[in-house]
């Protein structure tokens, strides 16, 4: 893991390279957010670097990291042993390779922007669709958990991620926004409705 580099971010050691995305204010939000109870089944999308799958083990969840990027999860993997922690870290397309698993905690910071830009793996990382809010709508379609933490952006379709949560019958428990420049960036905790948190 030569290619990777070693940086810190909020006291924690992470792996990233120039195809991994570094942990930025979205991932601090949603950060601030995440609350994880001892045992728990968790599965973070889009692992990144790893910081959301290692602050939620940290916490005590059982961890599966899934990013689509074979060099993020290699990140993830080398944060992990970094940090000494045991989290399982697949290399998938979302939750394609989980075939009817329930989580009690899903966890995305989902690629938000408006742009169809694949062509290296650090694109997936930004790229939301033409209206910034497809991966995220199809997560919040395909995913089994009782809370799920997720993150937005106002350059993303709002309209389409709040009829996606409100389908799924799923209820804001919170929700906190911040502006940076001229973007506003929300993050939310959603449970299944009758699920108490």
């Amino acid at each position: 893991m030569s290619s990777y580099r070693t940086i810190e971010f909020n006291g924690i050691k992470l792996c990233i390279n120039d195809e991994v995305y570094e942990p930025a204010e979205d991932t601090e939000l949603l950060l601030s957010i995440v609350k994880i109870k001892k045992g728990e089944k968790v599965v973070e999308i889009g692992s990144g670097s790893g910081i959301l799958s290692i602050i939620s083990a940290k916490m005590g969840g059982k961890v599966y990291s899934i990013d689509i990027n074979p060099f993020a999860s290699l990140a993830t993997l080398c944060s992990s042993k970094l940090n000494n922690l045991d989290i399982d870290v697949i290399n998938c397309d979302m939750l394609t390779c989980l075939r009817n698993i329930t989580f009690d905690v899903g966890i995305f910071n989902p690629p938000y922007l408006p742009f169809e830009e694949y062509d290296d793996w650090i694109k997936y990382s930004w790229s939301g669709g033409k209206s910034g809010s497809e991966v995220l709508v199809n997560f919040i379609n395909t995913i089994s958990a009782r809370r799920l933490y997720i993150l937005y952006s106002s350059l993303s379709n709002e309209d389409e991620i709040l009829e996606a949560i409100r389908k799924r019958k799923m209820v804001i428990n919170r929700k906190i926004e911040k502006t940076f420049g001229f973007e506003r960036l929300i993050a939310l905790e959603l449970n299944a409705e009758g699920s108490i948190s």
